[in-house]
């Protein structure tokens, strides 16, 4: 049976709910403005009526309202974006790159720098480079030359009634055990399966089994509906089906530093986009169609793209830095 996580992310929510409530709202009519949170998004959109309405009740309300920068913060159908705001003092820290549409902005109070209109595909993307989960030393035979994979990460939201095409019926996953900070990195066999035998160890672990196709993913540079440019190839680290009511959860992990090609800079694209792979279809990313032949395209806005680009530079002037230590010659 395929584990559900959203019971634990309720209750996740509602844990952290109450810390809030106990640290920072400590009177009376900050407690009840915090109960409606708790109820059902139709009852939490659906004012309560009072029983004799009167033109001073309402001013106050609205007064109260315009003046309470936090419940305008969580006034959104859906949900509320918890990261810093202005005039909120309690928040989650946001590591990300965000580009939202402005349908997915107005369910979740997202903040207005966010919003792309040029983003599609997609409804949210929030990019952050991510880590292995453990460090190999030794490199160029010195034994305190360390490294840790660095890779591109984007988290992606669609749609729960989007049609993309996919792997498996799989409605939760965690393929990517090697970005786990795990004791388990230290062990290891002396025999690697087979592709064979993985497929069929997969084939009894739900949440081992790819939504979708296994390193299907790309993110390459178009020259209108032409790929000039393929970046790199993405694997599938983690899917949640209905992560959040009416939205699936994606996320994919990318190599760094391809940006830097001095080859693919000349082919001057025009714009940078994720692709999936149709099944059984091998060919290069060149010879392909944008627009008829991938099994679906996500258009990254420019904006974003350019900011995963400085990121991308830097992580690899990093990672030159390090093989340069390990050859024992400065880096350029």
């Amino acid at each position: 049976m395929t584990p559900n996580p959203m019971p634990f992310l309720r209750r996740l929510r509602l844990f952290s709910a109450a810390l809030y409530t106990l640290a920072g709202l400590l009177t009376l009519a900050a407690c009840e403005q915090k109960t409606p949170a708790l109820a059902s998004p139709a009852a939490a959109a659906t004012p309560s009526v009072p029983l004799a309405p009167s033109t001073t009740a309402a001013t106050t309300a609205t007064t109260a309202t315009s003046a309470d920068p936090e419940a305008q913060y969580k006034s959104c159908p859906e949900g509320y974006y918890s990261g810093p705001r202005p005039g909120r003092v309690r928040y989650t820290k946001d590591d990300y790159i965000w580009a939202v549409t402005p349908e997915f902005a107005a369910a979740y109070c997202m903040p207005p720098e966010y919003v792309d209109k040029t983003l599609k595909g997609a409804e949210a993307i929030a990019y952050k480079p991510v880590y292995g989960g453990y460090e190999s030393c030794g490199f160029g035979g010195n034994k305190e030359d360390c490294g840790r994979r660095v890779a591109h990460g984007f988290e992606i939201y669609f749609k729960s009634s989007q049609k993309i095409e996919s792997h498996s019926t799989t409605k939760y996953n965690f393929r990517a055990f090697y970005m786990l900070p795990t004791s388990a990195h230290l062990i290891g066999p002396h025999v690697v399966q087979t592709p064979s035998q993985r497929q069929a160890w997969d084939a009894e672990r739900p949440g081992s089994q790819a939504r979708f196709k296994v390193n299907g993913w790309g993110l390459i540079g178009v020259k209108g509906p032409k790929p000039v440019w393929p970046i790199a190839a993405f694997g599938e680290i983690q899917y949640i089906e209905d992560i959040m009511p009416g939205y699936n959860y994606l996320s994919l992990e990318g190599s760094m530093g391809y940006f830097s090609n001095p080859r693919g800079e000349k082919r001057s694209p025009s714009n940078f986009v994720l692709v999936l792979d149709r099944k059984g279809d091998k060919r290069d990313d060149e010879e392909k169609d944008l627009t008829t032949d991938y099994a679906h395209v996500i258009y990254l806005p420019e904006p974003f793209l350019n900011k995963v680009r400085q990121v991308d530079k830097q992580g690899a002037k990093a990672f030159d830095a390090l093989v340069q230590k390990a050859m024992g010659s400065p880096a350029k």
